[in-house]
């Protein structure tokens, strides 16, 4: 499996720098990894959470530096150039143009922020006057335009909305279901992201249950482990391996150049 979902200082919310990521993935014998730092948005709930889920646009120039110094000390890996990109339904042409502007290998869509929702909500604090099926909704049905912009290749920690002890697919299987239709229609891929193990909820993001639902319906898949520490990289990737062997091998696929590779395609670009 490979790991394309890794934070760094320079998310601010993050430790480590891309060296000391690269050297945990080589030591985990994880032979193909790519950084999603959280894009920019600038003025964009400005303040929240300190300011400190992402860098400033300036400071990305400095981050790809670091990129490309990283790849020549580890040749024998290969590192991908990714970004994890908020869908913020106000900022679809500032999106397009920040990620048609940077030669990107892959781009993960995610959703924190639901524009149905006030201004001091967000998937991980948002009020309890609602349903949580309702919430439940909001969410897919955000995740569901977001991919029906066709600016994004991948759908990241999909249920992250999700409570304890109270799956999804039991209250929301067609508000699920219709989010994958909308990622199969945008040739998008889905993400099964193991962070959720070093969590609270302690289950990868999605659960098991959508996993198989996705292998069924042949949804395309990366592994991620959502890395804030070096520590974290390829985390829970072999239970996850001996859960879902078979189906995965079939599943995932890699990328290009923002192009998706199946199983057995050979990559036109660098390897």
């Amino acid at each position: 499996m490979h790991d394309y979902h890794m934070h760094t200082r320079f998310c601010r919310h993050a430790a480590g720098t891309l060296e000391e990521y690269a050297r945990s993935a080589r030591e985990k014998g994880i032979h193909e990894i790519c950084f999603t730092p959280h894009i920019p948005l600038p003025g964009f709930r400005s303040g929240f959470w300190n300011d400190r889920l992402r860098m400033d646009e300036s400071e990305f120039p400095r981050y790809l530096d670091e990129l490309e110094r990283t790849r020549s000390l580890f040749p024998d890996l290969t590192i991908l150039s990714g970004i994890e990109a908020d869908y913020v339904p106000s900022m679809e042409t500032y999106l397009e143009r920040f990620l048609s502007s940077h030669s990107f290998d892959f781009v993960l869509m995610s959703v924190h922020f639901v524009s149905a929702w006030s201004a001091d909500e967000w998937v991980f604090d948002f009020s309890g006057s609602r349903t949580l099926p309702s919430v439940y909704r909001d969410y897919f049905q955000e995740m569901r335009r977001g991919a029906e912009t066709g600016l994004f290749d991948c759908a990241a920690h999909l249920d992250l909305i999700k409570q304890p002890g109270k799956p999804v697919l039991e209250t929301n299987r067609d508000d699920v279901e219709a989010a994958l239709d909308a990622f199969a229609a945008s040739g998008m891929s889905v993400e099964v992201n193991t962070s959720g193990a070093r969590k609270g909820i302690g289950e990868t993001y999605p659960s098991d249950d959508i996993v198989r639902l996705m292998i069924q319906r042949g949804t395309p898949l990366v592994t991620g482990s959502d890395a804030h520490d070096p520590s974290h990289v390829g985390l829970e990737f072999e239970e996850l391996g001996a859960r879902f062997r078979a189906g995965l091998d079939a599943a995932l696929v890699r990328y290009r150049a923002r192009r998706m590779l199946r199983p057995g395609q050979r990559a036109l670009a660098w390897t």
